[in-house]
């Protein structure tokens, strides 16, 4: 019996590792493998410019363990993404170096708007319920993404900010939050500005990022993080806002035992102060919530490459 190929896709993030090893069956992209493994590779990125050392090890002793898995299992093609901490160093061509000498890996360094566009497409199953104008937003480790698109005409103006969960925090220290707070006013104010055709309407929002799906699963009381319980489920603006004044009324040590949040109740709190700015910037009427990213999206450009290469190839 003729074995399917199988394709891989990393996403090195500013705060977390991630693994996708796929497979096409029956005309359907299917998950063989998924792993997602913190780094803080962006952590105190924001006073120095350098990654420190005992993250870059982190990083690639995780990305041995995958480039193993790749191997293992036989991956005929791959893909291997950095984003915004890579973005952001002063040398990224050092740390690109030492993970291919450490793992064979090859790195990209992608930009923001492709960054923006990977994570549109893996949304498209969601864009595609959405009428005329949506907004997808993505507040990762070290940036956040905005992309607001047009269903007719077709078109897509996207907005990123060096602001994420890690280093939010860390340029407050270096700054001062009201200095921080009006930089992200600021931005989604003028962002606003440039989306003449949508001012005073409500519109749906797709958020891909772990601030929006940590509220999905505290809004919906899971017991524990339960991806198919949340992936495209649709909150109301009020839901979101109510769920957010539920949060900030809690501990740090109420969050931190919540079986949802644990260890991440800090990355939590910035998200959401990031978060409630978009909400406060945009009319923003329905929150679709999803957990697909970059890892999606790429695998399935890698399978589609590869069809179309073996088309070409028999004819």
């Amino acid at each position: 019996m003729k074995k399917n190929k199988k394709f891989a896709a990393i996403d090195i993030g500013s705060h977390n590792c991630r693994l996708l090893i796929s497979e096409k069956k029956d005309n359907l992209i299917k998950t063989v493998f998924n792993s997602s493994m913190p780094t803080n590779l962006i952590k105190n990125l924001s006073y120095n410019n350098e990654f420190n050392e005992k993250n870059i090890k982190k990083t690639i002793e995780i990305l041995s363990f995958f480039s193993k898995k790749i191997k293992s299992m036989n991956v005929f093609d791959y893909r291997c993404i950095a984003t915004e901490a890579c973005r952001s160093v002063v040398n990224p061509d050092f740390f690109i170096k030492k993970v291919k000498e450490k793992t064979d890996l090859n790195v990209e360094v992608i930009t923001s708007s492709e960054e923006a566009r990977l994570s549109m497409k893996s949304c498209r199953k969601y864009i595609s319920k959405i009428k005329s104008f949506g907004m997808i937003f993505d507040i990762g480790g070290g940036s956040t993404e905005l992309s607001c698109f047009m269903v007719k005409p077709n078109e897509t103006i996207t907005k990123s900010i060096s602001y994420g969960v890690i280093n939010y925090d860390e340029k407050c220290e270096i700054f001062s939050e009201e200095y921080v707070t009006n930089q992200l006013n600021h931005h989604f104010s003028n962002y606003f500005k440039e989306l003449k055709n949508i001012k005073q309407k409500k519109f749906s929002a797709i958020g891909s990022c772990s601030t929006v799906t940590s509220l999905c699963c505290i809004f919906l009381n899971l017991p524990f993080y339960n991806p198919k319980k949340i992936e495209g489920f649709e909150m109301g603006f009020v839901d979101v806002i109510r769920t957010i004044n539920h949060i900030e009324s809690q501990s740090d040590n109420t969050l931190e035992n919540h079986p949802c949040i644990g260890s991440r109740y800090l990355l939590l709190k910035s998200g959401i102060k990031i978060l409630k700015i978009i909400f406060n910037k945009f009319p923003i009427e329905k929150l679709i919530v999803t957990q697909k990213g970059l890892r999606d999206a790429l695998a399935e450009e890698i399978i589609s490459n590869y069809e179309k290469n073996k088309i070409k190839q028999e004819t």
